[in-house]
């Protein structure tokens, strides 16, 4: 996760997202050229170059209030429960408007909920608001 590196790291991008973007666009080298110095499937090249450059260009914006920090689940979680930002997570955080409901396992925003956004999604939430 984004995220956790960010935390335990001080950069945004993870160690294979620097690698295959620095291939790509520092040293030209197409994809199957990424593949093969790398060792990675071509899918996997994709998908890192695709995240690295979204990452990279919402944490140069946004610091650490960048959304595509959060797993996948966790930012889907904030567009159905309309929190666009982190200061409306945290505040709803704050207010008890946002919890995590041990009976339905599922975090309430409201009182509406969705299962699909589980525990994970919840310390996802926690860890990104956190001011440490």
């Amino acid at each position: 996760m984004a995220l956790r590196h960010l935390k335990r790291t001080g950069k945004p991008l993870t160690e294979q997202q620097e690698l295959v973007l620095r291939l790509r666009e520092k040293e030209g080298l197409i994809y199957q050229q990424i593949v093969e110095r790398t060792g990675l499937s071509m899918n996997d090249v994709r998908k890192l170059l695709r995240s690295a450059k979204i990452v990279r260009e919402d944490y140069a914006q946004n610091g650490i209030d960048a959304v595509s920090l959060l797993p996948r689940r966790a930012r889907s979680a904030l567009y159905y429960l309309d929190l666009p930002s982190r200061s409306y997570v945290k505040a709803a955080i704050q207010a008890g408007d946002l919890v995590w409901c041990t009976e339905r396992k599922a975090i309430l925003h409201k009182g509406k909920s969705r299962r699909a956004h589980g525990v994970e999604t919840w310390l996802a939430l926690l860890e990104w608001v956190s001011d440490d």
